[in-house]
């Protein structure tokens, strides 16, 4: 990722189309975690303009096309209006059925990064360690030598890591009017790549909790039907 302010246009689609904005960090708490845990659109869409403005330099997102922004709340309309103003690497637009553009080639201290479709599934914490992750850079404790074009960040393992810190405080402006501190970043991506792993998280949570409804019900129908029946023998 890199540092740069958020394109206009990811902020102006937005606008029309936000959810409600909440406070996710008092305390820090993500809506999609938990069994019956469901995609906080609110953070979710705020999460995709800091992955529009920060990390789509480097990061690709694979696993997603843009017509599958519409699972976030937006119209076909305004998805079409930001995969338009994205030139593939044809030169052409994108379309609603083209993948989320590939960042060309970089390399970070001999690091390629990562594909971000599958980042949350594929670390242990998952959506909290990207959290934790993009907030954990400092300064190196004392006797801690960096290797050279890495920096420290107290949760990765061994401490250092070739990507710098990359969110601050307003790196993006947010259509919800939510206060764009770097903790809120970080949280918002957090939540955005949450739904990237797993688009369809809030419907299989959805059905597991109808289905255990139905199967609590059913197991109650039968508990009574069994006790009307001893009864009647007895």
């Amino acid at each position: 990722m890199r540092r740069f302010f958020a394109p206009l246009l990811a902020v102006g689609v937005l606008a029309s189309g936000a959810a409600r904005a909440e406070d996710t960090l008092s305390p820090l708490h993500f809506q999609s975690q938990g069994w019956s845990g469901t995609i906080d659109k609110a953070a979710a869409q705020r999460g995709f303009a800091v992955y529009e403005g920060v990390c789509a330099s480097c990061h690709s997102l694979h696993g997603l096309h843009y017509r599958d922004l519409e699972g976030l709340g937006l119209t076909p309309a305004q998805v079409a209006g930001i995969a338009a103003n994205v030139r593939l690497a044809n030169g052409q637009p994108a379309t609603l059925n083209s993948r989320f553009k590939t960042p060309g080639a970089i390399s970070m201290g001999g690091a390629t990064p990562p594909d971000l479709s599958n980042i949350v599934a594929q670390r242990p914490g998952g959506t909290r360690y990207v959290y934790d992750f993009l907030t954990g850079f400092g300064p190196p404790p004392a006797g801690v030598s960096l290797l050279p074009g890495h920096f420290y960040n107290a949760v990765f393992p061994g401490g250092q890591v070739s990507m710098p810190a990359v969110l601050r405080d307003n790196a993006v402006t947010y259509a919800d009017g939510a206060k764009a501190s770097t903790a809120q970043e970080a949280a918002d991506v957090a939540e955005f790549l949450t739904w990237a792993s797993d688009p369809n998280l809030s419907a299989r949570h959805a059905v597991g909790l109808r289905a255990v409804l139905f199967f609590a019900f059913l197991t109650i129908v039968a508990l009574l039907v069994k006790r009307r029946i001893w009864r009647e023998e007895g």
